[in-house]
């Protein structure tokens, strides 16, 4: 007998067929955690846009935040790989063209605060915290190699780096009705592409790491 969930898919039986339907709960969640609100964003939502049930996207994820987390954790590796894969970092071009190539994982920090502000526990958010220490110390080594800073100085230069990226995702993406408010003159002032933006801090930023003794 043949088992099918709303939406026409089967129940995902095999090891194979899980990962697989596990990667494209995944991908529907990342389009929708970056073109939604995340406070409005509910898990019926996205089980709607997976083809699944709500009691179907359960097994696999218990929570909003840990989909989240599992949606960022797929975008971080992915920024740590491409940056791995090259032969050498220049800062801050680089770096700044690193980040803006991965617009979810970019949108995705911009929220990464508000979004894990409740419901996990403690040990999760333990482990979620131990996983962003050890990609970024991954990611802070091609910075290691660019400057010859030591390991300290570098890590400290990463998180101010995405304490920047977080100020121009929002300063650069403002909700709809500030986006048309400043289609018209005076208003048109505070109107910034994020590439550009984020590009001018990561350069005052490198400016100042390089230069300290």
């Amino acid at each position: 007998m043949t088992i099918r969930l709303c939406g026409g898919k089967q129940r995902a039986r095999t090891e194979a067929e899980k990962i697989t339907r596990e990667q494209q709960i995944l991908d529907a969640a990342a389009e929708l955690f970056v073109s939604r609100s995340y406070d409005k964003l509910t898990l019926a939502d996205v089980a709607a846009a997976s083809g699944l049930t709500k009691a179907a996207l359960y097994r696999y994820f218990r929570s909003k935040e840990l989909l989240f987390i599992a949606v960022y954790k797929r975008a971080f590796r992915a920024v740590v790989h491409e940056a791995q894969s090259r032969e050498s970092m220049t800062l801050p071009e680089d770096l700044t063209g690193l980040l803006v190539a991965h617009p979810l994982f970019c949108g995705l920090t911009a929220i990464l605060h508000v979004a894990l502000e409740t419901g996990l526990t403690e040990q999760e958010a333990r482990d979620f915290k131990l996983f962003l220490l050890e990609q970024s110390q991954q990611l802070a080594a091609p910075i290691k190699s660019a400057s010859g800073r030591d390991d300290a100085a570098c890590f400290h230069f990463l998180m101010q780096c995405q304490q920047a990226l977080i100020g121009c995702w929002h300063m650069t993406h403002p909700p709809a009705a500030a986006r048309k408010a400043m289609e018209q003159p005076p208003l048109t002032v505070f109107k910034m592409a994020f590439e550009p933006t984020l590009r001018s801090h990561l350069r005052a930023l490198t400016c100042a790491f390089v230069a300290q003794p």
